[in-house]
């Protein structure tokens, strides 16, 4: 199943109050995630290769679902490598399948929760994803480096987040 067939099934009424309970820090901001979550239901979709992977995550805190992609390519030792999808264009996140053990583990809504999540995690616009890819373009282009640590405080808020 496409995510777009997935968004498709719901409403922001249906999705709400999921979402509310596995992202309550998000409620200040739950007028914004509903006129996203509403633009995101008219885009087009882009078709896409890359397959959308959730699994729990145990941390020194706590644990989480990470949403990940996955097209099939693998690394050195055979595992099948996984992206961060955080930063791509939301027409292309419709086009992508989502894995069938995905699936299997977790509720539609669940799903579309945490893959909302995902998506706005930089903020509640595709504008300021770009933004935010550009941020980040810019300061891996002043820097010698290929890799630059990833540092949530440079998002500019105490709790990780670039939404305003």
């Amino acid at each position: 199943m496409k995510l777009s067939e997935l968004i498709s099934r719901y409403t922001w009424q249906e999705v709400e109050p999921a979402y509310a309970e596995l992202y309550p820090k998000e409620k200040r901001k739950r007028k914004r995630a509903r006129e996203a979550f509403e633009y995101i239901q008219y885009l087009k979709l882009i078709d896409s290769k890359m397959r959308i992977h959730i699994e729990y995550r145990e941390d020194e805190e706590s644990g989480y679902h990470d949403v990940l992609g996955r097209d099939g390519s693998l690394r050195e030792d055979g595992q099948e490598e996984s992206y961060s999808l955080f930063l791509v264009e939301w027409d292309e996140w419709l086009g992508m399948e989502i894995e069938t053990e995905t699936l299997g583990k977790y509720s539609e809504l669940d799903i579309l929760c945490h893959v909302f999540w995902e998506m706005t995690w930089c903020g509640y616009s595709m504008e300021k994803v770009k933004k935010f890819r550009k941020k980040l373009e810019r300061s891996s282009k002043s820097k010698k480096e290929d890799f630059i640590p990833f540092d949530p405080t440079m998002l500019g808020q105490e709790d990780g987040t670039y939404q305003d």
